[in-house]
This record gives structure tokens, sequence and C-alpha cells, in this order.
């Protein structure tokens, strides 16, 4: 139904993965939805490792019959169906969240040659998921890249809070490039007392995209190392507002509805709450 991808200009500044991986998993456990979560990185399992504890998350990719390799061979026969899709993912949450593991190519030139695929893959679970996001390599403009934030229906884009880097952005052609799609700007390992904050943020630089944060947790930088990321979100659900963990939580929450909202998806019918 609708693709979501979430990129970063600043590469290992953002925690644009960390973001993806809080938000995947709020949107799993509050929303009645089906959700596919995938990304884009070679030789990089940073996805798939906080959510298959006991899996192993490298297989083979030339004969992989799991996650992208496996439906790059489909798309190469064309004989891939929107349905199929799900029977090369790992499940999450049973019929809410699941994940597409991501290339195992031996080397990253073999994965960057497999570009005319990843779009087709997409469209695809698309078709078949109401929410597909994914997790591009950030501070790129490699094909694959490009390919998937052209054909995205919203994008959301993951900053820090460096004055400098936030300059460099919101001055750059980069950013005018996509300012005319959907997007949305998230602050991630966000700090609340830093004078640099979402108000002052939007102020200096006078965007009219909405504006969340991911703020930096402890305790789920823990449950990713510990493969329990899932764990983490569903022991906190319901923590009182004097909790550790609460404002984390409510943050999130504002970001995952934002990108209903963008997506124009009534949480209305979707939250588990009804609500």
């Amino acid at each position: 139904m609708g693709q979501v991808t979430f990129w970063s200009p600043q590469k290992g500044q953002s925690g644009n993965t960390t973001n993806m991986i809080a938000t995947a998993a709020l949107i799993g456990m509050e929303y009645v939805t089906r959700t596919l979560i995938s990304h884009t990185h070679w030789a990089d399992f940073s996805l798939e490792s906080p959510f298959l504890k006991g899996k192993g998350t490298y297989i083979d990719g030339e004969y992989s019959d799991v996650g992208i390799d496996a439906l790059e061979r489909l798309v190469r026969s064309n004989h891939l169906a929107p349905n199929m899709v799900r029977n090369y993912t790992d499940p999450i949450l049973r019929d809410r969240l699941e994940i597409l593991r991501g290339t195992t190519k031996p080397t990253e030139e073999m994965f960057h040659s497999m570009g005319d695929a990843i779009v087709p893959i997409f469209d695809a679970a698309k078709v078949f998921y109401n929410l597909s996001i994914i997790d591009l390599v950030s501070g790129t403009s490699d094909n694959i890249t490009n390919s998937l934030l052209q054909s995205s229906d919203a994008i959301v884009i993951s900053l820090n809070q460096n004055l400098t880097s936030l300059e460099t952005f919101f001055k750059s052609e980069q950013y005018a490039g996509i300012r005319e799609k959907k997007h949305l700007i998230v602050i991630g390992q966000y700090d609340r007392h830093s004078k640099y904050s979402v108000n002052n943020i939007k102020r200096m630089f006078k965007t009219d995209a909405p504006v969340f944060t991911v703020p930096h947790s402890t305790a789920l930088m823990d449950a990713m190392n510990d493969k329990t990321v899932v764990q983490f979100f569903l022991r906190n659900k319901n923590i009182s507002g004097n909790h550790d963990n609460h404002y984390f939580l409510t943050e999130v929450r504002k970001l995952a509805k934002g990108i209903f909202d963008a997506m124009e998806l009534d949480t209305k019918i979707y939250s588990e709450q009804g609500a």
C-alpha cells in the first residue's frame, strides 16, 4: 500500500537504522497492519541482528533462499508476484511485522549490479503489505538509494543536533531535490536538554516539514545488543509517566503516527486500541 524510506545525509551520525528499528518495533506492537522492514546495505546486518535472536543473520547470498537475494532471482525469471514476498521473510510479530533480509552478495559490486531488481522487489511488497519501511544507505548517491528515494511515498530524513551538519543539509542541493517529495524529519539520538531543541531547529531553518525526535536511549541500545528489541517495547508499552523510558516511547509514538499521517493511513483504523 505504501513505502517509507529512512535515509540520512550524514553517515553514522544520526542513528538512522536505530530510528527505523524503534519506529518499526512500535508500529508492529501498536498497529494492526502488515508491515515489512528491510534495508539496502551491503555487508551490514545492523537491522537484522536486533530482531533475529537465535537465527544466523548471514547466509550465502549466491544461493540464499530468503531475503532480497532470493527475490532477485524471481525478478530475473519474471516469476515474482506480490503475495510471494512474504515467503522469503522472517516473522518478527506474527501477521504484523516481518523482515526481509538484506543482501549477502560476496562483493559490493555484485550487489550494485542487482540495482535494477531492487525497485521491482519493493514495488511488489507495496502491493501485499500495508506498509513497507526501508533503511537506505546514508550519505550516498548510489543508484539503489536514488531509485528508492524516487519510488517512495514518504521519506524520513534522519538528522542530528550538530548545527554545522544541519546548516549544510538544509542549504544543500540534495535537500532541494527531496523537499518536493512528501517527507518528515527526525532528530536521532536526541538530547532534550540541548539548546538546539526541535522548536529551535524548526525556527532556525524555517522548515515546513514535520519534525520528530528519537531520543537517545541506553535501554534501547542494550536491547539491540541483546537482540531483545521486541521484548523491550512490549515490556515498556504501558509504563507510567515517571519511568525513564516513558519520554522515549512517547516521542517514538509521535513519529509512528507522523508516518501514518504522511501515508494518509487512518490511525483509528489500524491502531490496536482503535484511537
